[in-house]
Protein backbone atom coordinates (compact mmCIF):
# COMPACT_ATOMS: atom_id res chain seq x y z
CA UNK A 1 0.00 0.00 0.00
CA UNK A 2 1.23 3.45 -0.80
CA UNK A 3 0.19 6.61 0.15
CA UNK A 4 1.36 10.59 -0.52
CA UNK A 5 3.01 11.73 2.46
CA UNK A 6 2.18 15.50 3.30
CA UNK A 7 5.70 15.69 5.57
CA UNK A 8 8.15 13.88 2.50
CA UNK A 9 5.90 15.06 -0.23
CA UNK A 10 5.94 12.45 -1.62
CA UNK A 11 3.76 8.86 -2.31
CA UNK A 12 5.69 6.46 0.30
CA UNK A 13 5.24 2.88 0.99
CA UNK A 14 2.71 2.58 3.74
CA UNK A 15 4.55 0.50 6.72
CA UNK A 16 3.11 0.91 10.02
CA UNK A 17 5.27 0.85 13.32
CA UNK A 18 4.07 -2.16 14.10
CA UNK A 19 3.34 -5.25 11.86
CA UNK A 20 -0.29 -5.54 13.54
CA UNK A 21 -1.40 -2.55 14.63
CA UNK A 22 -1.93 1.06 13.74
CA UNK A 23 -2.86 4.36 15.76
CA UNK A 24 -4.16 7.04 13.69
CA UNK A 25 -5.54 10.80 14.64
CA UNK A 26 -7.32 13.25 12.81
CA UNK A 27 -8.83 16.51 13.67
CA UNK A 28 -12.19 17.06 14.49
CA UNK A 29 -14.71 19.73 14.39
CA UNK A 30 -14.80 23.54 15.92
CA UNK A 31 -18.83 22.93 17.11
CA UNK A 32 -20.27 26.22 16.62
CA UNK A 33 -22.34 25.56 13.50
CA UNK A 34 -23.55 23.00 11.65
CA UNK A 35 -22.33 19.83 9.54
CA UNK A 36 -21.17 20.89 6.14
CA UNK A 37 -19.71 19.00 2.89
CA UNK A 38 -16.86 19.83 3.55
CA UNK A 39 -16.44 18.41 6.50
CA UNK A 40 -17.87 15.18 5.22
CA UNK A 41 -15.32 14.86 2.93
CA UNK A 42 -12.78 14.55 5.37
CA UNK A 43 -14.60 12.18 7.75
CA UNK A 44 -15.61 9.96 5.46
CA UNK A 45 -12.13 9.70 3.67
CA UNK A 46 -10.75 8.95 6.82
CA UNK A 47 -13.73 6.49 7.32
CA UNK A 48 -12.96 4.54 4.73
CA UNK A 49 -9.22 4.40 5.46
CA UNK A 50 -9.73 2.69 8.17
CA UNK A 51 -12.52 0.05 7.02
CA UNK A 52 -9.42 -0.55 4.32
CA UNK A 53 -7.08 -0.64 6.96
CA UNK A 54 -9.00 -3.30 9.04
CA UNK A 55 -9.64 -4.87 5.87
CA UNK A 56 -5.92 -5.50 5.37
CA UNK A 57 -6.24 -7.52 8.50
CA UNK A 58 -4.57 -4.46 11.22
CA UNK A 59 -5.86 -3.23 14.28
CA UNK A 60 -6.66 0.01 14.05
CA UNK A 61 -6.56 2.43 17.16
CA UNK A 62 -8.80 5.32 15.99
CA UNK A 63 -8.86 9.25 17.73
CA UNK A 64 -10.58 12.51 17.10
CA UNK A 65 -10.97 15.19 19.11
CA UNK A 66 -13.42 17.76 19.13
CA UNK A 67 -12.38 21.42 19.49
CA UNK A 68 -15.41 22.78 22.47
CA UNK A 69 -12.71 25.37 23.36
CA UNK A 70 -9.39 27.54 22.48
CA UNK A 71 -7.43 30.17 22.72
CA UNK A 72 -9.45 32.00 19.94
CA UNK A 73 -12.21 33.91 20.84
CA UNK A 74 -13.79 34.91 17.58
CA UNK A 75 -15.49 31.92 16.87
CA UNK A 76 -17.72 29.30 19.63
CA UNK A 77 -16.89 31.80 22.32
CA UNK A 78 -18.30 34.49 19.88
CA UNK A 79 -21.37 32.24 18.85
CA UNK A 80 -22.10 31.94 22.63
CA UNK A 81 -22.16 35.20 23.39
CA UNK A 82 -24.27 36.19 20.72
CA UNK A 83 -27.01 33.68 21.69
CA UNK A 84 -26.45 34.40 25.31
CA UNK A 85 -25.75 30.70 26.21
CA UNK A 86 -22.93 29.04 28.02
CA UNK A 87 -20.37 27.66 25.76
CA UNK A 88 -20.58 24.34 26.97
CA UNK A 89 -24.62 23.98 25.57
CA UNK A 90 -23.20 25.68 22.59
CA UNK A 91 -20.80 23.19 21.83
CA UNK A 92 -22.97 20.27 22.98
CA UNK A 93 -26.09 20.99 20.60
CA UNK A 94 -23.37 21.21 17.58
CA UNK A 95 -21.53 17.97 18.72
CA UNK A 96 -24.31 15.74 18.85
CA UNK A 97 -25.89 17.68 15.28
CA UNK A 98 -22.33 16.38 14.03
CA UNK A 99 -22.38 12.58 14.92
CA UNK A 100 -26.34 12.48 13.78
CA UNK A 101 -25.53 13.57 10.78
CA UNK A 102 -22.10 11.81 10.13
CA UNK A 103 -23.94 8.41 11.37
CA UNK A 104 -26.37 8.74 8.87
CA UNK A 105 -23.36 8.84 6.16
CA UNK A 106 -23.11 5.31 7.71
CA UNK A 107 -19.85 6.63 9.90
CA UNK A 108 -17.91 4.66 12.35
CA UNK A 109 -17.54 6.34 15.19
CA UNK A 110 -13.67 6.88 16.16
CA UNK A 111 -12.01 4.31 18.88
CA UNK A 112 -11.40 7.43 21.20
CA UNK A 113 -13.86 10.77 20.40
CA UNK A 114 -12.51 13.54 23.26
CA UNK A 115 -13.57 16.48 23.68
CA UNK A 116 -10.60 19.02 24.56
CA UNK A 117 -12.45 20.92 27.62
CA UNK A 118 -13.02 16.99 29.62
CA UNK A 119 -8.69 16.34 28.64
CA UNK A 120 -7.48 19.70 30.10
CA UNK A 121 -4.77 16.96 32.76
CA UNK A 122 -3.14 16.17 29.37
CA UNK A 123 -2.31 19.59 27.83
CA UNK A 124 -1.05 20.99 31.21
CA UNK A 125 1.18 18.16 31.40
CA UNK A 126 2.54 18.16 28.12
CA UNK A 127 3.18 22.23 28.66
CA UNK A 128 5.00 21.45 31.81
CA UNK A 129 7.56 19.09 29.75
CA UNK A 130 7.69 21.68 26.89
CA UNK A 131 8.31 24.74 30.09
CA UNK A 132 10.90 22.17 31.99
CA UNK A 133 12.96 21.22 28.90
CA UNK A 134 13.51 25.31 28.26
CA UNK A 135 11.17 25.35 25.09
CA UNK A 136 8.23 27.43 26.47
CA UNK A 137 8.48 30.25 28.41
CA UNK A 138 5.88 32.26 30.69
CA UNK A 139 4.58 35.92 30.72
CA UNK A 140 1.82 37.11 32.78
CA UNK A 141 0.22 33.59 33.32
CA UNK A 142 0.19 32.57 29.90
CA UNK A 143 2.78 29.84 28.13
CA UNK A 144 4.04 30.10 25.28
CA UNK A 145 6.65 27.82 22.77
CA UNK A 146 9.42 29.70 21.92
CA UNK A 147 9.56 28.14 18.04
CA UNK A 148 13.62 29.75 17.63
CA UNK A 149 14.47 26.81 20.03
CA UNK A 150 12.72 23.96 17.76
CA UNK A 151 15.57 23.29 15.43
CA UNK A 152 13.37 21.98 12.33
CA UNK A 153 10.31 24.05 12.61
CA UNK A 154 8.27 24.27 9.31
CA UNK A 155 9.27 21.18 8.30
CA UNK A 156 6.04 20.40 7.19
CA UNK A 157 4.54 23.28 5.78
CA UNK A 158 8.02 24.63 4.17
CA UNK A 159 6.35 28.19 4.62
CA UNK A 160 9.11 30.94 5.31
CA UNK A 161 8.05 32.99 8.26
CA UNK A 162 6.64 35.69 6.24
CA UNK A 163 4.38 32.97 4.45
CA UNK A 164 3.56 31.73 7.98
CA UNK A 165 2.92 35.26 9.53
CA UNK A 166 0.03 35.78 6.72
CA UNK A 167 -1.23 31.97 7.51
CA UNK A 168 -1.53 32.93 11.48
CA UNK A 169 -2.90 36.13 10.56
CA UNK A 170 -6.18 34.27 8.40
CA UNK A 171 -6.43 31.59 11.60
CA UNK A 172 -6.74 34.75 13.86
CA UNK A 173 -3.67 33.40 15.81
CA UNK A 174 -2.20 36.16 18.49
CA UNK A 175 0.12 37.47 16.66
CA UNK A 176 0.26 40.93 18.09
CA UNK A 177 0.63 39.63 21.45
CA UNK A 178 3.20 41.55 23.28
CA UNK A 179 4.07 39.12 25.50
CA UNK A 180 5.17 37.05 22.47
CA UNK A 181 8.98 36.98 22.22
CA UNK A 182 8.28 36.14 18.29
CA UNK A 183 5.00 36.82 16.41
CA UNK A 184 4.91 33.02 15.72
CA UNK A 185 5.52 31.20 19.05
CA UNK A 186 3.01 28.77 20.27
CA UNK A 187 0.31 29.62 22.71
CA UNK A 188 0.52 26.86 25.14
CA UNK A 189 -2.03 28.39 28.06
CA UNK A 190 -3.86 31.50 27.28
CA UNK A 191 -4.49 33.49 31.15
CA UNK A 192 -7.76 34.13 31.96
CA UNK A 193 -6.74 37.79 32.36
CA UNK A 194 -5.58 37.85 28.88
CA UNK A 195 -9.10 37.97 27.35
CA UNK A 196 -9.47 40.06 23.63
CA UNK A 197 -12.54 41.42 22.57
CA UNK A 198 -15.30 38.89 21.02
CA UNK A 199 -16.24 40.30 17.79
CA UNK A 200 -18.86 39.67 15.92
CA UNK A 201 -18.52 36.85 13.59
CA UNK A 202 -20.93 35.93 9.99
CA UNK A 203 -23.81 33.81 11.29
CA UNK A 204 -25.62 33.49 7.84
CA UNK A 205 -24.96 30.68 5.05
CA UNK A 206 -26.26 29.96 1.94
CA UNK A 207 -28.05 26.93 1.39
CA UNK A 208 -27.32 24.38 -1.95
CA UNK A 209 -30.35 26.90 -3.53
CA UNK A 210 -28.35 29.56 -3.21
CA UNK A 211 -30.62 31.27 -0.49
CA UNK A 212 -29.49 32.77 2.86
CA UNK A 213 -30.41 31.58 6.63
CA UNK A 214 -29.38 32.28 10.02
CA UNK A 215 -27.51 29.38 11.59
CA UNK A 216 -27.99 30.65 14.76
CA UNK A 217 -31.96 29.73 14.42
CA UNK A 218 -30.75 26.25 14.08
CA UNK A 219 -29.89 26.10 17.73
CA UNK A 220 -33.54 26.08 19.65
CA UNK A 221 -34.52 30.01 20.62
CA UNK A 222 -36.13 28.29 23.55
CA UNK A 223 -32.66 27.42 25.33
CA UNK A 224 -31.19 31.14 24.97
CA UNK A 225 -31.43 33.42 28.28
CA UNK A 226 -32.04 36.73 29.16
CA UNK A 227 -29.61 36.31 32.30
CA UNK A 228 -25.89 36.96 31.67
CA UNK A 229 -24.04 33.88 31.18
CA UNK A 230 -20.47 32.83 30.86
CA UNK A 231 -19.21 32.41 27.67
CA UNK A 232 -15.12 32.47 28.59
CA UNK A 233 -14.04 28.84 30.17
CA UNK A 234 -11.40 28.92 32.37
CA UNK A 235 -9.57 26.35 33.94
CA UNK A 236 -6.65 25.76 36.84
CA UNK A 237 -3.51 24.80 36.05
CA UNK A 238 -0.28 25.32 37.57
CA UNK A 239 0.17 28.79 35.56
CA UNK A 240 -2.43 29.91 36.93
CA UNK A 241 -6.60 30.00 35.26
CA UNK A 242 -6.93 30.35 31.91
CA UNK A 243 -7.81 27.66 29.10
CA UNK A 244 -5.19 25.48 26.98
CA UNK A 245 -4.25 26.98 23.11
CA UNK A 246 -5.96 25.28 20.45
CA UNK A 247 -2.73 23.69 18.94
CA UNK A 248 -1.69 21.59 22.29
CA UNK A 249 -5.23 20.38 22.33
CA UNK A 250 -4.22 17.83 19.88
CA UNK A 251 -0.96 17.17 21.18
CA UNK A 252 -2.58 16.30 24.57
CA UNK A 253 -5.12 13.88 23.26
CA UNK A 254 -2.82 12.45 20.31
CA UNK A 255 -0.22 11.52 23.34
CA UNK A 256 -2.44 10.59 26.18
CA UNK A 257 -4.64 8.24 24.06
CA UNK A 258 -2.09 6.47 21.42
CA UNK A 259 1.46 6.98 22.90
CA UNK A 260 4.24 9.43 22.24
CA UNK A 261 4.51 8.19 18.22
CA UNK A 262 1.67 7.85 15.62
CA UNK A 263 1.40 5.86 12.42
CA UNK A 264 -1.33 8.56 10.55
CA UNK A 265 -2.23 11.92 11.61
CA UNK A 266 -4.99 13.16 9.35
CA UNK A 267 -6.91 16.39 8.74
CA UNK A 268 -7.29 19.14 5.77
CA UNK A 269 -5.04 20.55 3.95
CA UNK A 270 -5.90 24.25 5.56
CA UNK A 271 -4.47 22.51 8.85
CA UNK A 272 -1.00 21.88 7.94
CA UNK A 273 0.05 25.46 9.02
CA UNK A 274 -0.26 26.73 11.52
CA UNK A 275 -2.65 23.63 13.32
CA UNK A 276 -0.25 20.72 12.65
CA UNK A 277 2.92 22.52 12.61
CA UNK A 278 2.59 23.44 15.87
CA UNK A 279 1.84 19.85 16.54
CA UNK A 280 4.80 18.65 15.84
CA UNK A 281 6.70 21.24 17.58
CA UNK A 282 4.62 20.57 20.87
CA UNK A 283 4.73 16.90 21.00
CA UNK A 284 8.30 16.69 19.53
CA UNK A 285 9.65 18.97 22.12
CA UNK A 286 7.86 17.28 24.71
CA UNK A 287 8.65 14.09 24.37
CA UNK A 288 11.88 13.92 22.29
CA UNK A 289 10.17 11.03 20.27
CA UNK A 290 10.68 11.74 16.39
CA UNK A 291 8.71 11.63 14.24
CA UNK A 292 5.40 12.44 16.46
CA UNK A 293 3.39 11.53 13.34
CA UNK A 294 5.05 8.98 10.51
CA UNK A 295 2.39 9.80 7.89
CA UNK A 296 0.67 13.23 7.55
CA UNK A 297 -2.50 12.55 5.80
CA UNK A 298 -4.69 15.57 4.32
CA UNK A 299 -7.57 15.96 2.52
CA UNK A 300 -8.05 19.05 0.13
CA UNK A 301 -10.76 21.53 0.23
CA UNK A 302 -14.46 21.77 -1.15
CA UNK A 303 -15.64 24.94 -2.72
CA UNK A 304 -19.25 26.15 -3.08
CA UNK A 305 -20.10 29.28 -5.29
CA UNK A 306 -16.37 30.04 -6.15
CA UNK A 307 -14.78 29.66 -2.90
CA UNK A 308 -13.96 27.35 -0.38
CA UNK A 309 -16.85 26.36 1.80
CA UNK A 310 -16.28 27.70 5.33
CA UNK A 311 -18.34 28.41 8.43
CA UNK A 312 -16.64 32.02 8.70
CA UNK A 313 -17.54 32.58 5.04
CA UNK A 314 -21.11 31.22 5.81
CA UNK A 315 -21.37 29.38 1.86
CA UNK A 316 -22.34 26.31 3.45
CA UNK A 317 -23.78 23.06 2.19
CA UNK A 318 -25.25 21.08 4.78
CA UNK A 319 -25.31 17.44 5.17
CA UNK A 320 -28.63 17.40 6.87
CA UNK A 321 -30.15 19.47 3.85
CA UNK A 322 -29.00 17.29 1.30
CA UNK A 323 -30.42 13.74 3.75
CA UNK A 324 -33.47 15.67 3.41
CA UNK A 325 -33.38 15.02 -0.80
CA UNK A 326 -31.25 12.29 -1.12
CA UNK A 327 -29.74 9.08 0.18
CA UNK A 328 -27.19 8.65 2.29
CA UNK A 329 -25.36 6.42 -0.14
CA UNK A 330 -25.69 9.19 -3.08
CA UNK A 331 -24.14 11.90 -1.20
CA UNK A 332 -21.49 9.04 0.16
CA UNK A 333 -20.86 8.21 -3.61
CA UNK A 334 -20.03 11.82 -4.44
CA UNK A 335 -17.97 12.49 -1.72
CA UNK A 336 -15.87 9.36 -2.71
CA UNK A 337 -15.79 10.28 -6.08
CA UNK A 338 -13.56 12.85 -5.37
CA UNK A 339 -9.72 11.85 -5.11
CA UNK A 340 -9.12 12.62 -1.24
CA UNK A 341 -6.31 15.08 -1.77
CA UNK A 342 -7.92 16.99 -4.74
CA UNK A 343 -10.02 20.04 -3.79
CA UNK A 344 -13.09 20.63 -5.81
CA UNK A 345 -16.41 22.38 -6.01
CA UNK A 346 -19.74 21.27 -5.68
CA UNK A 347 -22.63 20.97 -8.03
CA UNK A 348 -25.84 19.51 -6.99
CA UNK A 349 -26.08 17.63 -10.31
CA UNK A 350 -23.31 15.24 -9.24
CA UNK A 351 -26.14 13.95 -6.44
CA UNK A 352 -28.57 13.68 -8.99
CA UNK A 353 -26.25 11.08 -11.26
CA UNK A 354 -24.91 9.46 -8.15
CA UNK A 355 -28.66 8.87 -6.82
CA UNK A 356 -29.27 6.82 -10.19
CA UNK A 357 -25.75 5.24 -10.03
CA UNK A 358 -26.37 3.62 -6.22
CA UNK A 359 -29.63 2.69 -7.15
CA UNK A 360 -28.47 0.31 -9.87
CA UNK A 361 -26.20 -0.92 -7.59
CA UNK A 362 -28.86 -1.82 -4.70
CA UNK A 363 -29.76 -5.16 -5.44
CA UNK A 364 -25.87 -6.78 -5.73
CA UNK A 365 -25.84 -10.03 -3.73
CA UNK A 366 -22.44 -11.71 -5.24
CA UNK A 367 -19.24 -10.36 -5.39
CA UNK A 368 -17.97 -9.87 -8.34
CA UNK A 369 -14.43 -8.63 -9.85
CA UNK A 370 -11.34 -9.91 -8.23
CA UNK A 371 -10.72 -7.93 -4.69
CA UNK A 372 -6.75 -8.01 -5.63
CA UNK A 373 -7.86 -5.67 -9.03
CA UNK A 374 -10.28 -3.61 -6.46
CA UNK A 375 -6.99 -3.15 -3.78
CA UNK A 376 -5.05 -2.51 -6.34
CA UNK A 377 -6.68 1.13 -6.83
CA UNK A 378 -6.91 1.25 -3.00
CA UNK A 379 -3.56 0.36 -2.81
CA UNK A 380 -2.61 3.58 -5.26
CA UNK A 381 -2.42 6.16 -2.82
CA UNK A 382 -6.63 5.61 -2.12
CA UNK A 383 -7.47 5.68 -5.58
CA UNK A 384 -11.43 5.07 -4.54
CA UNK A 385 -12.66 7.22 -7.10
CA UNK A 386 -10.95 4.51 -9.59
CA UNK A 387 -12.85 1.71 -7.64
CA UNK A 388 -16.53 3.41 -7.72
CA UNK A 389 -15.51 3.15 -11.83
CA UNK A 390 -15.15 -0.39 -11.63
CA UNK A 391 -17.96 -0.97 -9.38
CA UNK A 392 -20.27 0.47 -12.49
CA UNK A 393 -18.88 -2.24 -14.20
CA UNK A 394 -17.97 -5.32 -12.03
CA UNK A 395 -20.55 -4.79 -8.88
CA UNK A 396 -19.19 -6.20 -5.72
CA UNK A 397 -21.15 -6.68 -2.55
CA UNK A 398 -18.24 -6.90 -0.09
CA UNK A 399 -17.04 -3.94 -1.68
CA UNK A 400 -19.54 -1.77 -1.75
CA UNK A 401 -19.44 -2.61 2.30
CA UNK A 402 -16.06 -1.93 2.87
CA UNK A 403 -16.55 1.34 1.33
CA UNK A 404 -19.24 2.45 3.89
CA UNK A 405 -22.45 1.91 1.46
CA UNK A 406 -25.25 0.00 3.00
CA UNK A 407 -27.25 -2.50 0.66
Amino acid sequence: MKIFNSLSKTIETFTPRNNKSITMYVCGITPYDTTHLGHAFTYVFFDVLLRYLKFKGFEVVYTQNVTDINDRDNDILARARQQNIPWQQLATFWTDKFLRDMQSLNWIKPTHYLKASENITSMIRIIREIVAKKYGYTVNGSVYLDITKVKDFGKLSRLSQDEMLIKAKEFEEDIANPDKRNPLDITLWRAASSQLSLPARNTSRINAGGRVAATAVAFDATQQSSKKTNHIPSFSSPFGPGRPGWHIECSGMSIQTLGDQIDIHGGGQDLIYPHHESEIAQSESATGAIPFAKYWVHTGTVGYQGKKMSKSIGNLVLVSDLLKKYSPNAIRWVLLSHHYRSSWEFKEEELVIAEKKVNSLKFVRQPQGSSLEYSSFLDDDMNIPGVLVMLQKNPSKSVLEMLGFTL
